[in-house]
């Protein structure tokens, strides 16, 4: 039998091959790596691969106001829904106590109707020739008014904000109506044509509404200026009709108030309301140098209009009465103009993004 030699190996190494090139040989090694152990329930099913979701930058500026995550995220705080509900209180109050006077009160009437009458003198020769022209004032407003509204529909695409617009529009023409025909009651004191009410004044109301639908419908950057050549437009309609004899310059100032009312309203509405929004505009700085100039006009033409009805009821001026009216007209729509662009001033807050119910 042979012998057989029995000697320690060592342990088994990689196997090595060599490749012969051109170039200095080099040594692969080649090693055995066994597979990770799949588990029972994967046998049999192709191998899947997981992907790390990546996060997206976040957009900055202007777009991550947009973005779905930041919509609907604010709201009015409690001192601006005050601001407008305070706004909303000296208006009503402005009309109510508008109508006592002017209507209810035989001081009022008087001054009122001597106001009339001079307007109707003064213009006398001219209103022949500027009939046809003042006629066209409050058509001229409304046309306006649609015209810029379609332009905004189309160009913004702020249809619910029109649809605000529309409502107060028709709210105020409508509270107009109602007010003239059926709640106010004007006693008879017997001054000379005063009996017949005809406060608040239809067609003042119908040019101030259609400026405040389209105040109401544009962009919020927009609004001031709206306002400001509303107003314009809304004392141009008023004094036409005191000088074709159509209404007493209290109808005017009724007219001016109610549409105001509801314009506030209105701006509250949009307060909460998701197109206000998305409406990147920021207004905080309105108004800066045109809310004081009309404050500043508007306190002027009050003093001036009291003013000038006192020399009215003494009697000691011709003209007096004429001139404190239109005073007082300006005076009116100068605050109003002034309070509707305070109240775009004002920002919505954020939205808390839980609500605490109850505190251990």
């Amino acid at each position: 039998m042979g012998h057989r030699n029995f000697t320690h190996s060592e342990p088994s190494q990689p196997r090595t091959q060599k490749l012969s090139v051109d170039t200095e040989p080099t040594e692969v090694i080649l090693t055995h790596q066994p597979r990770a152990a799949q588990p029972s329930s994967q046998l049999g099913q192709p191998a899947t691969t997981q992907h790390t979701p990546v996060d997206a930058p976040a957009p900055s500026g202007r777009m991550a106001a947009i973005r779905p995550s930041n919509l609907r995220q604010t709201r009015p705080s409690t001192w601006t829904v005050l601001q407008h509900l305070l706004a909303l209180a000296l208006t009503l109050g402005a009309l109510a106590t508008t109508i006592w006077f002017f209507v209810m009160t035989p001081l009022g009437q008087t001054l009122d109707e001597l106001a009339f009458n001079e307007y109707a003198y003064q213009f006398l020769t001219v209103q022949p020739q500027s009939l046809q022209v003042l006629d066209q004032i409050p058509t001229a407003a409304g046309v306006f008014a649609v015209v810029g509204l379609i332009f905004v529909l189309l160009w913004k695409h702020r249809f619910v904000p029109a649809l605000v617009g529309l409502a107060v529009a028709l709210a105020a023409n409508a509270t107009t109506q109602i007010l003239k025909n059926v709640i106010i009651q004007k006693p008879d004191y017997d001054i000379h044509m005063a009996p017949l009410n005809s406060a608040p004044s239809g067609h003042t109301t119908f040019a101030a509404a259609a400026v405040s639908m389209l105040f109401l419908a544009s962009p919020k950057r927009l609004r001031p200026a709206i306002a400001v050549i509303g107003m314009l437009f809304t004392l141009a309609a008023g004094y036409s009709t005191i000088i074709n004899g159509w209404h007493r310059p209290a109808d005017v100032v009724a007219a001016i108030l109610v549409t105001t009312s509801w314009t506030v309203l209105g701006l509250g509405t949009l307060r909460f309301l998701r197109s206000e929004e998305l409406d990147l505009g920021n207004t905080q700085r309105s108004g800066l140098i045109m809310i004081p100039l009309l404050v500043i006009a508007g306190c002027f033409l009050g003093f001036c209009t009291v003013a000038l009805y006192i020399l009215a009821y003494a009697q000691t001026m011709s003209g007096s009465a004429l001139m404190g009216a239109t005073c007082l007209i300006a005076c009116i729509a100068s605050f109003s103009t002034a309070a509707l662009i305070g109240l775009l001033r004002s920002q919505n807050k954020q939205r808390k993004a839980y609500t605490k119910v109850w505190t251990y």
